[in-house]
């Protein structure tokens, strides 16, 4: 279990450092405060949209070599390609959970480090989309 928690600690680390960059990104190229305009905003969006879905990349690596390791697995009828883990990781990231694939075994610790993992990128992805669409209100 340890293992599981270290691996997704990691993971967490990781994605927190590259959202926050991208972000950053988002920002130098439709500032908060200033007037979206249509293409800046279509820029940034895209930004953020890119993070959270590498940062769903990174978790499905990550689920990948749990599952290598022996931490756990997904259970599906058949998990037979990589996109298996990265639509789990996707759907856990956006805390959608549609369970039709499920973690067993410590595979669930790293799901559940996901979960918040996505949860608090979604509140920081949140946070830059009203204080950019705030200045289109004034």
């Amino acid at each position: 279990m340890i293992w599981a928690i270290l691996l997704g600690f990691a993971l967490f680390a990781i994605s927190l450092y590259f959202h926050m960059w991208m972000l950053r990104g988002a920002k130098a190229v439709s500032p908060p405060g200033k007037d979206p305009r249509h293409l800046r905003l279509l820029a940034g969006s895209s930004l953020v949209l890119v993070s959270h879905l590498v940062i769903a990349g990174i978790f499905a690596g990550g689920m990948y070599l749990a599952s290598a390791w022996g931490l756990g697995s997904l259970e599906k009828d058949v998990i037979d390609s990589w996109m298996d883990y990265y639509y789990f990781a996707l759907i856990t990231i956006s805390t959608v959970g549609l369970g039709d694939i499920l973690p067993a075994g410590h595979m669930r610790a790293l799901s559940g480090i996901a979960s918040l993992t996505g949860f608090l990128m979604i509140s920081c992805t949140a946070q830059y989309v009203y204080q950019t669409m705030s200045k289109q209100e004034e």
